[in-house]
């Protein structure tokens, strides 16, 4: 069975060795640790070139939106989230600039695949972990990939779609083993993805807590309790009407979210179900944002409430 990071660079050289003329570029992408295995091993067709850049994430943004405004389509790898950080006034400006003039339709594809440093004790220059703040400021598609089928279906439908979008990999699952629990359904925009159908409670999974929403998942069905499981991706005005309308059916939801952003996609959701007067119960298990010491070397890891979380299924508390 592939790990995580094979199956995902498997999934894209699927794309880009027939995909026609297209730019993998990032720094050192096939030379040393190859992005700490991210880039190892990439595949392109005879039109594609993959080459090696320099140390400048502000300019990748740019060569990347130039090309997209001429037509070409390109994939930049990054090695974290943190360096992202450098090239936001180009996703947001330039790419505002850039819309405001020319349909999606007039131009080419710019996709950057890059990773959060979610494994922990890596200190405060590689531990951003906040996709949906990106998605909210640069109002652009964020997917953090999960689980075997929608890792292939958001690579497939967006590496080289047209358009700007960014794609989050998790470092922390790079050696394990991909899950290929199969979906139900997924949304054609890649928003929201449902794997498990239940009567008793609505799990919303965000960002990278899929994994730690199937163990809650799997805990629940061992104490008699079945679940609606989702997995939500931070894409602009997307629909929520699934989600709502398991809600109306188990009248209970429980929000994981692993991320460190302080405006959750989840408080989105809450916001959707007071406006339509549905009825419910709500928990969360989440963090919002860190505190000044966590900013440091340090686990990083959420720990997650199992007792809360059955008397809460259970009714035992609302």
């Amino acid at each position: 069975m592939k790990k995580y990071i094979e199956f995902i660079v498997s999934e894209i050289n699927k794309i880009t060795t027939s995909c026609g003329e297209v730019l993998l570029f990032g720094e050192n992408i096939d030379k040393g640790s190859c992005l700490s295995g991210l880039s190892r091993g990439l595949e392109v067709n005879s039109n594609g070139k993959i080459i090696n850049i320099g140390n400048c994430e502000l300019t990748h943004f740019g060569i990347g939106l130039g090309m997209m405004l001429d037509g070409g389509n390109s994939v930049l790898f990054a090695k974290q989230m943190d360096f992202i950080l450098l090239g936001l006034e180009q996703a947001c400006s330039t790419f505002n600039f850039i819309r405001a003039y020319k349909s999606r339709n007039e131009v080419g594809s710019f996709t950057i695949v890059c990773i959060v440093c979610d494994q922990g004790f890596q200190g405060p220059q590689s531990s951003s972990n906040n996709a949906s703040d990106i998605s909210s400021l640069a109002n652009i598609p964020i997917y953090c990939i999960n689980f075997k089928d929608d890792i292939a279906k958001i690579i497939n439908d967006n590496l080289v779609a047209k358009g700007f979008r960014i794609i989050f990999v998790s470092q922390r699952a790079f050696n394990s083993e991909i899950n290929k629990i199969p979906l139900i359904y997924g949304e054609n925009d890649c928003s929201i993805f449902k794997y498990y159908e239940g009567r008793d409670v609505t799990l919303a999974s965000y960002n990278f807590a899929l994994p730690e929403t199937l163990k809650i998942r799997n805990y629940l069905k061992s104490n008699g309790f079945e679940s609606d499981l989702y997995h939500i991706n931070y894409v602009p005005n997307h629909s929520l009407e699934p989600i709502l309308n398991s809600i109306k059916k188990t009248g209970k939801l429980i929000v994981i979210d692993d991320s460190k952003s302080i405006k959750k996609y989840g408080d989105y959701l809450a916001t959707n179900i007071l406006k339509n007067g549905i009825k419910c119960d709500y928990i969360d298990q989440i963090r919002r944002g860190s505190e000044d010491k966590n900013y440091g070397v340090n686990h990083d890891q959420m720990i997650f409430d199992y007792e809360k979380i059955l008397k809460f299924v259970s009714n035992r508390i609302s």
